[in-house]
């Protein structure tokens, strides 16, 4: 299991941003550039999704409080 290295506003904000990238990637754009913003919005929704950014943890960054016990 990944350790919890986002905090619940991290968190918030990447799937806000992921899912509009995602609309607009969708809907909004063709060719290479539909392709690219719907992958990093796909990588954004799972990073909020399962609370664990892979660049974080490279850079030993936890957004996540002190007090806070990781489950």
């Amino acid at each position: 299991m990944l350790p919890i290295n986002e905090s619940v506003f991290d968190r918030d904000i990447r799937l806000g941003v992921g899912l509009l990238m995602f609309l607009f990637g969708f809907f909004g754009l063709t060719g290479i550039w539909q392709i690219v913003l719907t992958v990093v919005a796909v990588l954004l929704i799972v990073s909020a999704v399962t609370g664990f950014c892979p660049l974080y943890a490279l850079l030993h960054v936890s957004t996540t409080s002190a007090r806070r016990s990781d489950r």
